[in-house]
């Protein structure tokens, strides 16, 4: 059986005709299923505050280090911005992705040494 991954839409749509099927008068449940969905939403919402705050840190580091490195940003200086703005960021994604091939290297290294330990 193939397993189909439900949007928060589908649960929510899924949770109400469960519960409108059974004939019960009882409003509470569907309260209950509509806060599950909202509660879903703010927590993606929260998510991507939290994102959209560190970009903005790392822009805001960027565009200090240009002035300190520069004085007062003009049109000439602009690309020396925007290339610390650019790097600040790929910087973050870089380390990201070198965070997790490391982590997963790190884990198969742990696996592979006891696999050698046992059957040594």
């Amino acid at each position: 059986m193939v397993k189909r991954f439900k949007s928060r839409r589908s649960k929510l749509e899924e949770s109400l005709t469960e519960i409108l099927s059974v004939d019960t008068k009882n409003i509470e449940f569907i309260l209950n299923c509509v806060d599950e969905y909202e509660k879903d939403n703010l927590d993606t919402i929260n998510k991507l505050k939290r994102v959209r705050q560190l970009e903005l840190k790392k822009i805001n580091g960027a565009l200090k280090q240009t002035i300190d490195a520069h004085g007062d940003i003009n049109k000439v200086l602009i690309g020396s911005a925007a290339k610390r703005i650019w790097g600040a960021l790929l910087e973050s994604e870089e380390f990201r992705i070198k965070r997790k091939i490391s982590i997963k290297t790190f884990i198969f290294g742990l696996l592979f040494g006891l696999f050698l330990c046992i059957f040594a």
